[in-house]
C-alpha cells in the first residue's frame, strides 16, 4: 500500500478502492475463507472480466493476496484469493500530518 506519490492522493486512492461495494464484498468473502475466482463470480453474480478488474485493484494496493494450485484431475491451475490483514486509521492528527509531508 506504500507509494511515493503525495500522501493525500495515495489516501484518496485507497479510500476510493474501499468505497466500492463489490470490492468490500470481495474483501469480506475472502476474509472468511480463501475463494477461487469462480466462487467469487458465483457469489457476486458478476462477469470474469469485472471480477478481474476488482481483484487487480485490491491486489495492487495490498488488500488481497493469491496463491496458485494445480488441479491434477482436470489439469488446470486454480487461483485462490484471501484478504490480507490490514488496518486503516484516520483521525484529525493523521489528516493534519499528511499536509506536513
Amino acid at each position: 500500500m506504500e507509494s511515493r506519490e503525495d500522501p493525500l492522493v495515495n489516501l484518496s486512492k485507497i479510500l476510493s478502492i474501499l468505497a466500492h461495494p463489490t470490492r468490500l464484498k470481495i474483501l469480506a468473502l475472502c476474509a472468511v475463507k480463501e475463494r477461487t475466482a469462480r466462487e467469487l463470480r458465483e457469489e457476486l453474480g458478476i462477469s470474469k472480466p469485472l471480477l478481474i478488474a476488482h481483484l487487480k485493484q485490491l491486489i495492487n494496493y495490498g488488500f488481497i493476496e493469491s496463491r496458485a494450485e494445480i488441479d491434477e484431475e482436470r489439469f488446470i491451475i486454480k487461483k485462490y484469493y484471501k484478504t490480507k490483514k490490514f488496518e486503516i486509521k484516520i483521525n484529525d492528527e493523521i489528516l493534519a500530518s499528511l499536509l506536513r509531508k
